[in-house]
């Protein structure tokens, strides 16, 4: 499992941002024009990018090759290699995503205040109580370790919003996390990386202990090591 957290540490200059575009499918190049922020774009096209740096780096694939489909809910796979997994997430200036051999979910959220309309929809009534237990800074830390955990599981089942957050149950024992839908036990296994800064990193896979190799760069240094990479792997522009 590859782990891959990028840093916008600076606005991409408009030149490079053109010149990374030729890296990912017209289709996508297309969605990612349709934003209107231009800090929205960067996250996505970064988010496409450290997918096919991660393929392209350890699992022998070539940029052209990559093309991707989409499942009922949205998730977006790889419809000629089935037994390869990825995901995305992004927050504030931080993108990150994963491939694995496994299903994988990845999330990631900037710890802020909580909001009382968001504990409706991601806690369960037990939840809800075990955060009103607590003082503000532990509220906060509390509440988007398990956003966080149950978003990774709802992306590696690919269901996405459509779980609801509300009816996914967290508990944790001897540093081993759990989770229960309906009163169910699921078969998954989490991890909450410590590895940002001021955010709460939470992966979910359907592997148990799967070897991580995770690296972080900032903007710079993650488009130099991507135009170096993509050019040798066959990378030209995608059409």
């Amino acid at each position: 499992m590859h782990i891959c957290c990028v840093h916008i540490d600076q606005t991409l200059d408009e030149t490079v941002f053109q010149e990374m575009m030729q890296y990912v499918t017209p289709e996508k190049r297309a969605r990612i024009q349709r934003f209107r922020k231009p800090i929205d774009a960067t996250r996505s096209l970064l988010g496409d990018l450290i997918i096919r740096f991660i393929l392209c780096r350890h699992y022998g694939f070539h940029n052209h090759e990559i093309h991707y489909e989409h499942q009922e809910f949205g998730k977006p796979y790889l419809p000629k290699h089935p037994d390869v997994h990825f995901n995305i997430s992004h927050s504030g200036d931080w993108v990150v995503g994963v491939v694995s051999t496994h299903p994988v979910g990845i999330d990631i959220e900037k710890i802020t205040e909580v909001k009382e309309n968001l504990t409706s929809l991601a806690l369960t009534a037990e939840e809800h109580q075990q955060l009103q237990r607590l003082n503000e800074t532990e509220r906060n830390l509390f509440f988007f370790e398990l956003w966080t955990l149950k978003e990774s599981y709802i992306k590696a089942t690919g269901k996405g919003l459509s779980e609801g957050l509300n009816t996914l149950q967290i508990s944790r024992d001897n540093g081993n996390t759990h989770i229960e839908k309906d009163g169910k036990p699921v078969l998954a296994y989490f991890k909450m990386l410590k590895c940002i800064e001021g955010h709460q990193l939470s992966l979910c896979s359907f592997s148990e202990n799967p070897e991580k190799d995770v690296r972080s760069f900032l903007l710079n240094e993650f488009i130099e090591e991507v135009k170096s990479l993509l050019r040798m792997s066959k990378g030209q522009s995608i059409h």
